[in-house]
């Protein structure tokens, strides 16, 4: 286990938004100042580095003091963007100066590996009821921190939640999460190596099927599209079956049609009862839960025109003491915050990843596809596993040590291959 293997897995542990290490602003900064040490220690820093970090910084700041002004609200607003930038944008940025050409590799070795962790304690949950994972989160947060939870443990490489006692959280906060996590991972190590079913291929698939995520499925069958048409191109004919198998698995089986039926039915009548149930959460202490559809016409109902440019990282208390509500859209949620513009630059960067693997535009444009999928049902657009994506088409082109060994004999003809 090298530096780079080390500083990836606690990463990955603080985008994973479930573990005492998130809740911890002290835990961020002593994980910022690490890998600052590591990344002059093991001479990872270059003067252009640092000038694409104070552009990218000073462009940032330009942009959230104009909307900033434009919106009118309180400076509690402004404070929250600061803060976002300083915890998930440096840290985010970090962490892709010193793994630069390797951030794809040890991303996906790292992720597999959590995978097959998860795996285990997914088999063990089933056991009395989850009471072995519940006990080991118990012990672990005695010595951590406690939320108290009756159904929700954590011990930073599993999470146990007992309203998904069928379903595998690994270190993320619930199932979807993790789902999105995986995909990502597997369409990493396909650009990596061609597309193959390698051993770390088939576990993070057995980890997806462990999920039991609506948007982890339908990414899969759009990534698993994706390598059908990168490896074989596909006829019309071929193309035509894929789109009548997903019609046709759409209403027939129940968490995909009819689960998705179910939350947009549901949405509505809660919007139209907003008012009563808001005020019954509130009284019960507890936040009303808006679904996937609800949450994109509850926001766009509260700041229309200002979801152009979004309006701050503390959007929610906006609204907070009218509507005690909480959103579970993550496209919405990242609009909100950072705005269609805000938007339309995180998926222009990660296209541009997927570009230097794929080179052809179909293929890039099913990838930002599986990402949209993704983040409609968890805020994973906003946490550091997707802000990387702002600056890996930076640092990508300064090695090509992770680039396919096909790749790089077909297109890079001087660059001799490199191992890992």
């Amino acid at each position: 286990m090298n530096i780079y293997y080390i500083i990836t897995l606690f990463f990955l542990l603080f985008a994973s938004k479930a573990n005492f290490l998130v809740e911890s602003n002290l835990a961020w900064f002593a994980f910022e100042v690490c890998m600052i040490f590591v990344a002059f220690y093991f001479k990872r820093v270059k003067k252009k580095d640092v000038q694409f970090f104070l552009i990218t910084g000073g462009i940032y700041f330009i942009y959230i003091l104009f909307r900033f002004k434009l919106n009118q609200l309180p400076g509690d607003y402004l404070k929250s963007d600061v803060f976002y930038f300083f915890k998930f944008i440096f840290t985010s940025y970090l962490f892709c100066l010193i793994l630069k050409e390797k951030t794809l590799y040890y991303l996906v070795k790292v992720i597999s590996h959590l995978a097959l962790v998860s795996i285990v304690f997914y088999v063990i949950q089933f056991y009395q009821n989850g009471a072995i994972v519940k006990a080991i989160g118990n012990t672990f947060e005695s010595f951590t921190i406690n939320d108290n939870s009756p159904r929700f443990t954590n011990f930073l490489i599993f999470t146990y939640d007992s309203l998904h006692y069928y379903r595998n959280s690994g270190f993320c906060w619930e199932p979807g999460a993790f789902g999105s996590f995986l995909i990502l991972a597997v369409l990493f190590n396909f650009l990596m190596n061609n597309f193959k079913f390698d051993k770390q291929t088939v576990i993070l698939l057995v980890a997806i099927l462990t999920t039991v995520s609506t948007t982890a499925y339908f990414g899969l069958f759009l990534l698993l599209f994706l390598r059908y048409r990168v490896l074989s191109k596909g006829s019309k004919t071929t193309m035509i079956i894929f789109a009548i198998i997903f019609a046709l698995a759409i209403p027939n089986v129940p968490f995909l049609g009819e689960k998705i039926v179910e939350i947009y039915n549901q949405d509505i009548r809660d919007l139209n009862e907003l008012e009563q149930l808001s005020t019954y959460y509130n009284d019960v202490d507890r936040q009303m839960p808006l679904n996937r559809f609800g949450s994109v016409i509850f926001l766009y109902q509260q700041f229309d025109w200002k979801l152009f440019l979004g309006v701050s990282n503390q959007y929610e208390k906006y609204y907070i003491d009218e509507y005690n509500v909480n959103i579970s859209n993550g496209i919405m949620d990242f609009i909100t915050k950072f705005g269609f513009v805000g938007l339309f630059v995180l998926l222009y960067r990660y296209g541009k990843v997927c570009k230097v693997y794929l080179r052809r535009t179909e293929f890039v444009i099913y990838s930002v596809l599986i990402l949209v999928i993704l983040s409609f049902g968890e805020p994973i657009l906003i946490l550091p596993i997707c802000i990387i994506f702002m600056f890996l088409p930076t640092f990508k082109n300064q090695d090509f040590l992770t680039l396919s060994y096909t790749y790089r004999t077909k297109y890079l003809k001087f660059q001799s291959p490199n191992n890992l």
